[in-house]
């Protein structure tokens, strides 16, 4: 190999580099689906808990501390998630989250206004964040199913 393509490919390699930092920097746009359930209370918390799966984290287990509190239009609360929790193979993001959520008369519930704010991680996902927004539904059998569209960065 002559010295002019080792300097070739140095310059690809770095170029290479810089690429994938700048979207990095940008962020990795995603989308998913969350199915969870409330598991139990404790004290004035109820903690969720579920699986999910998302068009970039992959799949994976996700906990939720909430913390329900009236909402501004009869029918319908505000939550406050104060510890969210994801886990995959590659490691975890906790950070935090608030949703409302509206009661209909058939036993189901509609999700709006939902955000998540991930900002703290372990493994792969350390120094990176994950934000973003859901909505979603409660069906009668008390199963939530949140859409979610989020930023990885």
């Amino acid at each position: 190999m002559t010295r002019k393509s080792v300097w070739v490919l140095a310059l690809l390699a770095l170029v290479a580099l810089a690429v994938s930092s700048t979207a990095l920097a940008k962020g990795k746009k995603s989308t998913g689906v969350v199915y969870a359930g409330i598991t139990h209370q404790e004290g004035d918390n109820l903690i969720a808990a579920g699986d999910f799966k998302d068009s970039v984290l992959g799949s994976g287990a996700i906990i939720y501390t909430t913390k329900v509190s009236g909402g501004e239009a009869a029918g319908t609360v505000h939550i406050e998630a104060q510890k969210i929790t994801i886990y995959t193979t590659k490691g975890s993001l906790t950070g935090k989250g608030a949703a409302d959520q509206t009661f209909n008369e058939d036993g189901t519930s509609t999700i709006s206004n939902g955000t998540f704010d991930l900002t703290k991680g372990t493994g792969k996902y350390k120094g990176h964040t994950f934000k973003g927004t859901f909505d979603g539904s409660q069906a009668s059998d008390g199963i939530y199913t949140f859409n979610t569209k989020g930023t990885y960065k």
